[in-house]
C-alpha cells in the first residue's frame, strides 16, 4: 500500500501499489532488500519514499533498525553511502540524546496502532508486573475504578480493560483519556498506573491524533522517550532489596515494557524529529509532516478484506 503525502489533501486515500504472496520464511535482510528495491524503483519515476511503516514483527523491527542504523549495522550494504541519502543538520548538543544516524535514505515507523495495543497488552501480561517506584502498574486498579466509580466519570467498561481482542485500539484510546486519569486520582496506589497510561496518551497524541500540531507531536513523542529512559535507568540502578513485596525476585526485564516496544517508541520519536529537521532544511516537502498518515492500517485492512474473499471457511 502507498499513502500519498499531499499538503493540499492531507486525508488522501492510500492505494495498492502491488500484491504478492510469500511464505513466512524470510529474514530481516530480505525485508530491507525489498524496501531498497522499492525506493530505487520509485526514484526512477521521480517519486521519493519518505518512510516505510509496519507492525512490530521482530523481523520488520530489525529491518527498520538496519535501514536507519539505529543500534544495528548491516555490513553487506552501506546505507550512508547511498546517492539519495539525506543529511540531517543536527545541532551538536543534541547528540547526547539523539542516537539515529544523520544520513538517511528513508525512514521507518512502527505502526502507532500496534504500538498502542502493545503498551496496553503489557498490563495484561501474566509473566510481567511493571514496577514504577513503590507502586505497580496494575489492572486491578483499573478494575477497582470501574467497579466503584460511575461510568459517567471515566467512560470505561470491563471489556475496555481486559478485551478479548488484544488488537482492539478503541479501548486503548479510552484508557488513555483525560477522564480516566482524573478519575484514577481518587483510587489508592494508582500513581504508577496513571504514569503508564500517560505514556500511552503521549503515543496517541504524537502519532494517532489527526489534529495534533507538529510541535505537540515532537513534544509528546520525546516525552514518551524520556519517561521510558528514566524508568529503565531507575530499574537498572535500583537495589533489588529496596523493591516492594516480592519484586526483588523478578528479572528486571519483566518490570519494564518489552524490548520491541521500547525500540519502537525510540525509533518513532527519532524518525519524527529527523523528518521535521529535513523539512526545515527544505530537503523534504511540508507534506512530509502529515505524521498521522505514517501507519500500516490501510494495508492491514486490505489484507483482512482479501482474506474474507476466500470463502465460507475464512478465518476472518
Amino acid at each position: 500500500m502507498v499513502q500519498p503525502l499531499m499538503a493540499s489533501n492531507p486525508y488522501s486515500s492510500p492505494f495498492i501499489l502491488a500484491a504478492y504472496g510469500i511464505s513466512n520464511k524470510f529474514k530481516a535482510v530480505d525485508v530491507l532488500h525489498r524496501w531498497i528495491w522499492k525506493f530505487e524503483k520509485s526514484r526512477e519515476s521521480s517519486v521519493r519514499i519518505v518512510a516505510f511503516a509496519t507492525d512490530c514483527d521482530p523481523r520488520y523491527l530489525l529491518a527498520m533498525r538496519l535501514a536507519t542504523s539505529f543500534f544495528a549495522k548491516y555490513n553487506n550494504y552501506s546505507m550512508h553511502d547511498h546517492p539519495n541519502a539525506l543529511e540531517i543538520d543536527l545541532p551538536k548538543d543534541w547528540r547526547t540524546w539523539f542516537f539515529m544516524s544523520t544520513r538517511q535514505v528513508f525512514f521507518c515507523f512502527q505502526d502507532p496502532m500496534h504500538l498502542c495495543t502493545k503498551i496496553r497488552n503489557r498490563i495484561l501480561s501474566n509473566t510481567a508486573s511493571m514496577l514504577i517506584g513503590k507502586e505497580t502498574v496494575s489492572i486491578e486498579v483499573l478494575m477497582e475504578l470501574v467497579q466503584n466509580t460511575s461510568k459517567l466519570a471515566h467512560g470505561l467498561v470491563k471489556t475496555d480493560i481486559d478485551p478479548k481482542d488484544r488488537q482492539n485500539v478503541s479501548s486503548c484510546l479510552k484508557l488513555a483519556s483525560d477522564d480516566v486519569s482524573l478519575a484514577l486520582e481518587d483510587i489508592n496506589n494508582s500513581l504508577a498506573t496513571r504514569i503508564y497510561l500517560f505514556l500511552l496518551r503521549c503515543i496517541i497524541l504524537a502519532y494517532v491524533e489527526h489534529n495534533t500540531s507538529i510541535v505537540d507531536r515532537i513534544y509528546n513523542s520525546w516525552l514518551a522517550v524520556f519517561i521510558c529512559r528514566i524508568w529503565q535507568t531507575w530499574l537498572l540502578i535500583a537495589d533489588k532489596k529496596d523493591m516492594i513485596g516480592n519484586y526483588s525476585e523478578y528479572k528486571k526485564d519483566n518490570l519494564f515494557i518489552t524490548v520491541p516496544t521500547h525500540f519502537s517508541i525510540e525509533l518513532n520519536a527519532h524518525t519524527l524529529l529527523a523528518i521535521c529537521l529535513l523539512v526545515r532544511q527544505h530537503e523534504l516537502p511540508d507534506s512530509s509532516l502529515l505524521i498521522s498518515n505514517y501507519h500500516s492500517q490501510s494495508c492491514e485492512s486490505t489484507f483482512r478484506l482479501t482474506r474474507s474473499m476466500s470463502g465460507a471457511f475464512s478465518s476472518v
